[in-house]
């Protein structure tokens, strides 16, 4: 896990070497800050959804500034989730510019591809607000242990598609990907299983 400034762990982003963001977060503002109204309706679209679809409670959201080509992070702190940070260079962009960036990444087959180019950034975070390897929680913790199970199957399997490459670089991201997949994304056992250990475990 990487460490930032302020010695806060931090995790996600959709961009290579972001899963051990060392960045700093800075000029934290509410997300009525995101200045196109369509990408501000869609990242609370992506909330709702999410909310909606897994059962889990919405997390603290914020905009900030953010090192060059993340997209966003989730900061894990004392095993607790203490929140997820989008990148106000990235969503003050027009929905038509970040729409365009997210498809190029389902295209080179680094992103797992959805249909909500604009919540996907949002789900992922939201999801390591759920769970990853960080969090010390006991349900976190037996989660854990099926997560992984699950991951090294996901792994081993050769038939399975929609999935881009950065869901391979660690369990964590592979959590955060396939829910973002189950959330925005076609169904398949491995979204359908991350749903149901949502709800078994209460994450």
């Amino acid at each position: 896990m990487g460490r930032n400034s302020g010695g806060v762990g931090a995790r996600g982003g959709l961009q290579p070497g972001d899963s051990s963001y060392k960045g700093k977060i800075k000029n934290v503002e509410s997300l009525i800050k995101i200045k196109d109204p369509q990408v501000y309706k869609a990242v609370g679209e992506a909330i709702s959804r999410y909310h909606s679809v897994l059962g889990v409670r919405q997390r603290k959201v914020k905009l900030a500034d953010l090192g060059a080509g993340t997209l966003g992070v989730h900061v894990t702190a004392g095993g607790v989730s203490e929140g997820v940070y989008l990148n106000k260079k990235s969503f003050n962009q027009k929905k038509a510019k970040i729409v365009s960036d997210t498809r190029r990444g389902y295209a080179s087959g680094w992103h797992t591809k959805t249909n909500k180019p604009i919540a996907h950034t949002v789900t992922h975070e939201l999801a390591h607000a759920t769970w990853n390897e960080h969090l010390t929680g006991a349900k976190h913790r037996a989660a854990g242990k099926e997560i992984r199970s699950l991951y090294t199957q996901w792994r081993k399997d050769k038939k399975k598609s929609g999935y881009g490459s950065y869901a391979r670089t660690n369990v964590s991201e592979f959590w955060a990907e396939t829910v973002t997949k189950a959330v925005h994304g076609k169904a398949d056992k491995y979204t359908k299983k991350v749903k149901a250990i949502c709800k078994k475990y209460d994450l």
